[in-house]
């Protein structure tokens, strides 16, 4: 109880909590908040500023801004789980595995790919992999899965490391306990709050990197409503209607914002030298 009352004194790390609520909400009842059909056309409203009928104004198709940011939500999220997931689901055992059973494989094979990979800027070495795999929301979430996951390599890879070494697994091995029990029994489950918390703040690296895919045309493909594509439709309205970008620049600022806050106060949560 007193962890969970640091962190809901921890006034940044509610206000996150909130703001990803509030996203999360957004992306489940989008079709009761938005007034009108996200895709739905009306040339007799083209750019028409921001007003009690249309909240955030139209864009040059005369579609509604706010419903269109309200079904961008349901991207941003899906966009942070599914880029997170896969980026555990390679990462994670890769790291379990080698940072348990150490050697050859994992100094000059895993540790050296991984090096390679995090050796080009995160965007570059998405938007290649995107090239490769083709344009689409699926693919651009396999690209940024698959640069994450180098990230929670090595941070797996480390806690193996520190933890390998504990009383307990020396006293599991000494019961005869198989490598396959002591690593997902014993060590995962205490090597899980650092992998958490870069899950939270990769979400948000998730929900950028969808938006910058799609800005791009790499992402998420028109008329589906995106944070990043409606960007994109909207760079040359700037001198007539900067209202354009500015809502759907400013949920994805928010949101971004929302999951680092919520991913420092998941530290003090967490991290038992953060709570010191």
């Amino acid at each position: 109880m007193k962890k969970f009352k640091k962190f809901f004194k921890s006034g940044l790390g509610v206000l996150g909590t909130v703001i990803i609520l509030i996203l999360i909400l957004t992306a489940l009842f989008a079709s009761s908040i938005a007034p009108y059909d996200p895709n739905m056309q009306d040339y007799n409203k083209i750019l028409q500023e921001p007003s009690s009928e249309h909240l955030f104004g139209t864009d040059d198709l005369g579609r509604d801004i706010f419903s269109r940011v309200v079904y961008g939500a349901q991207i941003s999220i899906k966009a942070a789980l599914m880029s997170v997931a896969i980026a555990v689901c390679i990462g994670v055992p890769i790291g379990l595995l080698t940072g348990y059973y150490r050697g050859f494989w994992d100094e000059w094979v895993v540790m050296r790919i991984v090096d390679s990979f995090q050796a080009f800027p995160f965007l570059i070495l998405a938007l290649a992999l995107s090239a490769v795999l083709g344009a689409g929301f699926g693919n651009a979430m396999l690209a940024i899965g698959i640069g994450f996951a180098p990230t929670f390599v090595r941070i797996t890879r480390g806690q193996v490391l520190s933890l390998r070494n504990m009383e307990y697994v020396h006293a599991a091995k000494s019961v005869g306990a198989k490598d396959g029990r002591i690593i997902f029994c014993h060590i995962l489950p205490n090597a899980l709050g650092p992998i958490i918390i870069q899950a939270t703040l990769t979400m948000a690296s998730g929900i950028l990197a969808e938006a910058s895919l799609s800005y791009l045309g790499l992402g998420v493909q028109p008329p589906t409503s995106s944070w990043g594509s409606m960007l994109n439709q909207a760079q040359s309205l700037m001198s007539v209607a900067p209202y354009a970008t500015l809502y759907p620049g400013l949920a994805i600022f928010v949101v971004v914002l929302g999951f680092n806050l919520l991913g420092d106060g998941l530290q003090q949560f967490l991290n038992p030298r953060a709570r010191k």
